[in-house]
């Protein structure tokens, strides 16, 4: 089946119909008995109304993969939902390009914990505009406002770039590996998330927002240097430390040592354990349709052979 924003098709007819999910679960199940074969739907949209389906399409026996993160950031309780739904359905949840896109960050995490490694801390360079631009203002290359232009004309910002600077997409992020890694009770609104958006500057249209953002290119210039007179390098990421159950996401300042100085424009995530005292590190791309689609890929394959 495809399933579209309006429409859909299922089976081999070409006919398009309009969408209902309670009757494409069904189809799935049918279709999946008759050859003793694994139903899977792969969500790649961004959509919440389709993730409003996932509890009861799991306790059918469907598993779910998704690229679509929304709902594994909301509530706990929601959440846990979702895992007790696919236990009572023998199914699947994987999700693996909600966080670094194709890059093995779940995986690995869900491997070490159910390998008897105590995850302690879990770092992470989750977003591609905003290790751009803090790359560009380092050694002051550049200002904020400059930068942020930059990142807008070559396309890496989203329409409004307050939709990368404000962190909550990285926030999102967080909460999923917080989950993963072993934390109770992390819920997005309790968070510790700061923003690079100036408050004045948060409920204006774009254009005035672009215009007025040099004004405040200096508080920006001044902790960079103070960063780096000490020797260190200043990235925005966020910090799951799971001995002290604290989730921040923000402004890391960075000795010359930490993995993150040599991440470039990648995403990067470094785990420490009890075994792992020296952090292991996934890095590589972290945005980009192929990548992403052979990380949806590799958790359908996971499905198929459960």
């Amino acid at each position: 089946a495809l399933v579209r924003s309006q429409t859909m098709k299922v089976g081999d007819s070409d006919d398009e119909v309009n969408i209902d999910y309670a009757y494409l679960g069904k189809r799935l199940v049918e279709q999946a008995s008759k050859g003793n074969a694994v139903p899977v739907i792969a969500d790649v949209t961004a959509s919440s109304i389709v993730q409003t389906h996932y509890k009861e399409w799991l306790s059918q026996g469907i598993s779910i993969v998704a690229a679509n993160k929304g709902i594994f950031a909301e509530k706990e309780a929601t959440y846990e939902g979702l895992l007790n739904a696919a236990k009572e359905g023998n199914a699947r949840l994987l999700h693996e390009t909600t966080v670094g896109a194709g890059l093995p960050v779940l995986g690995t995490i869900q491997g070490l914990v159910s390998s008897s490694h105590e995850v302690r801390k879990v770092e992470g360079i989750l977003s591609g505009t905003l290790a751009f631009v803090l790359g560009q203002v380092a050694g002051g290359k550049k200002t904020l406002s400059q930068a942020v232009k930059e990142a807008k004309d070559l396309g890496y910002t989203e329409p409004d770039p307050r939709d990368d600077l404000n962190g909550m997409d990285v926030a999102r992020k967080a909460v999923i590996l917080a989950r993963l890694s072993g934390m109770k009770g992390v819920e997005l609104e309790s968070m510790n998330i700061e923003s690079l958006v100036p408050e004045s500057l948060r409920d204006c249209d774009v254009n005035e927002f672009m215009e007025n953002l040099h004004k405040y290119d200096e508080s920006l210039s001044q902790k960079v240097k103070e960063v780096e007179d000490g020797g260190g390098r200043l990235h925005y990421a966020a910090k799951v430390d799971v001995m002290e159950k604290k989730v921040e996401v923000g402004l890391l300042s960075c000795d010359a040592s930490h993995p993150f100085n040599n991440a470039g424009p990648d995403n990067m995530v470094a785990i420490t354990t009890n075994f792992y005292t020296r952090p292991l590190v996934v890095q590589g791309a972290g945005a980009g349709g192929d990548v992403t689609a052979t990380g949806v890929l590799a958790d359908i394959l996971q499905c198929a052979y459960q």
